[in-house]
């Protein structure tokens, strides 16, 4: 039986504000502080599990659909609609943020912390799959 689970945990909310004051960094990366302070947030959140996916793949009620999978590599976010795909993604080893592959700096971050946002606010409305891999 899948647990209900709180993205909270992850404080989406301290990690925007780490992130929105990079603003005009190139390859965006975090302080070592920040970036195991996230990285211990993913751990706690996961628990017992290796990764944990949230999507709306199959309640969409649009052309397009999200993906957000959480892991101990890092976290990936592919919003995807006919016409494009956006694969955000912040990897714990690189310690790097990458959209489609490419490095980018915060101004492209913006729209994945909205998106998290977004999930967080409507997690609790039974719209989103949740799949727990251990």
């Amino acid at each position: 039986m899948m647990q209900s689970i709180n993205v909270n945990q992850l404080q989406f909310q301290e990690l925007n504000k780490v992130v929105a004051n990079k603003a005009n960094y190139k390859g965006l990366q975090l302080k070592e502080s920040e970036h195991q302070f996230l990285m211990q947030k993913t751990v706690d959140f996961l628990r017992e599990f290796t990764r944990i996916i949230i999507t709306d793949r199959q309640y969409s009620k649009s052309d397009g659909y999200f993906l957000l999978d959480i892991s101990a590599k890092g976290i990936r976010l592919m919003k995807s609609k006919s016409v494009a795909r956006f694969e955000y993604v912040y990897s714990f080893k690189k310690n790097e943020f990458r959209l489609n592959g490419n490095l980018i700096d915060a101004s492209f971050l913006s729209q994945f912390m909205t998106f998290f946002d977004y999930i967080n606010h409507h997690l609790e409305s039974g719209n989103f799959e949740i799949i727990e891999e251990k």
